[in-house]
């Protein structure tokens, strides 16, 4: 389930993006680590790792690839005021070839592509392109 925590990690890294930032910092948790392991897995970020002054903070650098963000923009799909759910037969497929949908399922975080191979279906958390 999305949190405040998650939401705030998806738009400071929109925001370090549109300011052409090579890093960024936001707060740690499981939930937010596990939202990195995706976006890594499909390079939208470099990398990340836990700042080893203090465990609360992440530090993420940026992608880029001749100039060009890995990621034009992100849409927050579940709020926590509005949660959408979906089976995997009807999982959306993304504004763009190159789009991200991210899912929550019981298997935990997985992609679309993923969600929809094991036949999983889940909360809708975001959309990466």
């Amino acid at each position: 389930m999305i949190n405040s925590l998650s939401i705030d990690l998806l738009i400071r890294i929109k925001n370090g993006y549109r300011a052409e930032r090579k890093s960024i910092s936001a707060p740690n948790s499981k939930f937010n680590r596990a939202i990195l392991d995706i976006l890594k897995k499909y390079s939208f970020i470099k990398d990340y790792q836990v700042k080893e002054e203090d465990n609360k903070m992440l530090k993420i650098q940026l992608s880029y690839t001749d100039f060009q963000a890995a990621v034009t923009d992100i849409d927050i799909l579940s709020k926590p005021g509005r949660r959408f759910y979906e089976k995997s037969s009807s999982l959306p497929w993304g504004k763009t070839t190159n789009s991200l949908i991210i899912v929550s399922t019981s298997q935990g975080l997985l992609s679309q592509k993923e969600a929809v191979s094991k036949k999983l279906g889940g909360e809708l958390i975001a959309e990466i392109y």
